[in-house]
């Protein structure tokens, strides 16, 4: 066996697994677009990717949207020290410059609603807080306080006179009692309409204060001021995370942004995440075929 010919058939062995490989992989991508030959389409026309396109853009789609951004994903990018301190600075910056501009917290307020969602917010606030306090005054049941404290207020009045022998406890009982009812079923009955009254006075005027007062009134530091900001921004995000990724629609984006592109942009971003890989498949279909080459010298 002469040396020419021990070393053609690895080489030639080589040559066409690269040659196969080099096909496939071209193939993947090319053509970009159906072969016409007359009414029909060529076999193989498009190439893979370009005629799987919307499946590509789908499965993209479902991966980013449900594997690679998830709720934790979404709330460690959102809560991390870097953008609670960002987000407290901004709304501090607001706050000094509502400050400069002595504006009114209803001012300020009215920036981000209009008239009618203002007044709509405004009314159920008093709603809201009258109805807690009116709740909270209940579970106080001020009827039977009235009854205890005037109770003993009588007979504090009465004791070492001579009305102490005829004021008993169950006179002062049977006369404080229907007393103690009645404030129940008044406070069931006006409470909240007599409170909306108060509460709502309160708001007109916290309302019309400077930004700058109301601050002074609850004696907040911008230290303490910065910690609420960054706390409530925290439990909103916890609680709204899961609905933001939903409001989102990240899957949608995406399958439709693939959808979208020409097929030599998909192209290229394939390439730009598999090229290396792409190039080591058609190397090594080099490297099979010479080694097939070299056993069948022996077979």
């Amino acid at each position: 066996m002469d040396i020419l010919n021990i070393i053609s058939g690895p080489l030639i062995g080589s040559v066409i697994g690269y040659g196969t490989n080099y096909i496939a992989v071209k193939m993947l991508f090319r053509p970009l677009y159906p072969v016409k030959w007359g009414k029909h389409t060529l076999p193989f026309t498009p190439g893979i990717i370009p005629r799987g396109k919307k499946r590509l853009a789908k499965a993209l789609g479902i991966t980013v949207g449900e594997k690679l951004l998830t709720k934790e994903d979404l709330e460690q990018t959102l809560l991390s020290p870097a953008m609670k301190a960002a987000v407290a600075e901004s709304v501090l910056n607001c706050i000094e410059g509502a400050k400069e501009k002595d504006e009114s917290i209803r001012q300020i307020v009215q920036v981000y609603m209009t008239q009618l969602e203002y007044d709509k917010s405004k009314e159920k606030i008093k709603e809201l807080v009258s109805r807690k306090i009116v709740q909270g005054i209940s579970k106080l049941d001020i009827g039977s306080i009235i009854v205890e404290e005037g109770t003993q207020a009588i007979k504090e009045k009465t004791q070492g006179t001579m009305f102490a022998m005829f004021i008993t406890d169950d006179f002062i009982a049977s006369m404080a009692e229907p007393i103690g009812i009645k404030v129940n079923e008044y406070i069931d009955r006006n409470g909240e309409e007599k409170i909306w009254n108060i509460v709502s006075e309160e708001i007109d005027q916290l309302e019309e204060k400077s930004i700058s007062e109301f601050l002074e009134e609850v004696e907040v530091r911008n230290e303490t001021l910065q910690k609420m900001i960054e706390t409530m921004y925290t439990e909103f995000v916890r609680n709204q995370s899961e609905g933001l990724i939903r409001q989102f629609h990240i899957e949608e984006i995406v399958e439709e942004k693939v959808k979208e592109m020409d097929v030599l942009e998909v192209e290229e971003m394939v390439l730009s995440v598999m090229k290396k890989e792409l190039n080591a498949l058609v190397n090594l279909g080099a490297v099979i075929g010479f080694l097939i080459g070299i056993l069948n010298i022996f077979i």
